[in-house]
């Protein structure tokens, strides 16, 4: 076995200089201390982001409301005395994270649009085409019952549809998968939209582990067993590989959920915020999850600690 010799000091002189001499150190030994080593430096420094303090965030997956809108049910008018109290025990329950951030699901450029709506002491939501969905009637009443100075935006828009698909090999795997899915999706909703749940109940439905997993595997799992096919009004997009059609519908929404991770990033970093809630479509949460799952910087918490 070859041996590594390593210098090893013996003595030193009245003027601290030392002499030294070759010590024999085996490989496998050398090996084991210098693992060692690594994986010391490698604990300090994740306990060095723990004293730096990671940013807690919850990502609350949820519909439009607005789009369910009618008057003509109580479970189903969403500006009446019903469903807004159930939107207010939603903000009491979330509050009891102590969010010092709001994120909603707007593009950052309209963010002077947002913090002047959001300036507005007695806003009416009935004059906003999208006054009475989770932006408004979650995000900014969250906000404003913690005090804080206003929501921001992050979501990036990229017209992408769950049936851009127009044909390819294997297309009826992703098909199946996406009539499970919207099957499972409006069980859950007809039964909300019927009032036989809470706003709470409904939304905590919407983000357990199973639904999260179930939405993520239809958009960024199951799409590339299709191949060899096209895309509807595929003249829209450039590059695209049609032998591998599914793979580039894969790539296509986590293009545009990874933008939405960096604007996360960025808005975090520049209010050096804590506690963030993340209010989102529940088909974004399952990628960005995972993205923050891996920024050692973050601690994911599921909404359902505090939803009721």
């Amino acid at each position: 076995m070859e041996i590594i010799e390593l210098l090893a000091p013996i003595e030193h002189n009245q003027s601290n200089h030392y002499k030294f001499r070759m010590k024999k150190v085996r490989p496998r030994f050398l090996f084991t201390m210098l693992s060692f080593l690594f994986s010391q430096s490698f604990l300090l420094g994740q306990a060095a982001d723990m004293v730096n303090g990671s940013t807690e965030i919850i990502l609350l997956g949820t519909l439009h409301f607005n789009q369910f809108q009618n008057p003509t049910s109580p479970s189903t008018d969403f500006s009446g005395a019903l469903r807004q109290q159930e939107f207010k025990d939603v903000v009491d329950s979330l509050s009891r994270f102590g969010p010092d951030a709001i994120f909603i699901e707007r593009e950052p450029k309209q963010q002077s649009k947002i913090d002047s709506l959001f300036k507005l002491d007695a806003l009416n939501h009935s004059i906003l085409s999208d006054g009475l969905s989770e932006v408004y009637q979650i995000g900014f009443k969250l906000a404003k019952k913690n005090k804080l100075p206003t929501v921001y935006g992050i979501d990036h828009y990229e017209s992408v549809s769950q049936n851009l698909f127009e044909n390819g090999e294997n297309l009826e795997v992703f098909a199946d998968s996406l009539k499970a899915f919207q099957n499972i999706g409006r069980a859950i909703t007809k039964k909300f939209l019927q009032g036989k749940t809470t706003i709470g109940q409904f939304l905590s439905e919407l983000n357990t582990p199973e639904n999260i997993k179930m939405s993520y595997r239809l958009f960024f799992n199951t799409p590339a067993y299709v191949t060899n096919g096209n895309f509807k009004n595929e003249e829209e997009f450039e590059g695209i590989d049609t032998n591998f059609i599914g793979a580039e519908y894969i790539s296509l929404f986590y293009k545009r959920n990874l933008k939405m991770y960096s604007n996360i990033l960025k808005v975090q970093r520049k209010t050096n915020a804590k506690r963030v809630i993340v209010i989102l479509g529940q088909v974004h949460v399952g990628v960005i999850q995972q993205m923050l799952e891996e920024n050692p910087k973050f601690n994911v918490v599921s909404p359902n600690r505090f939803l009721e």
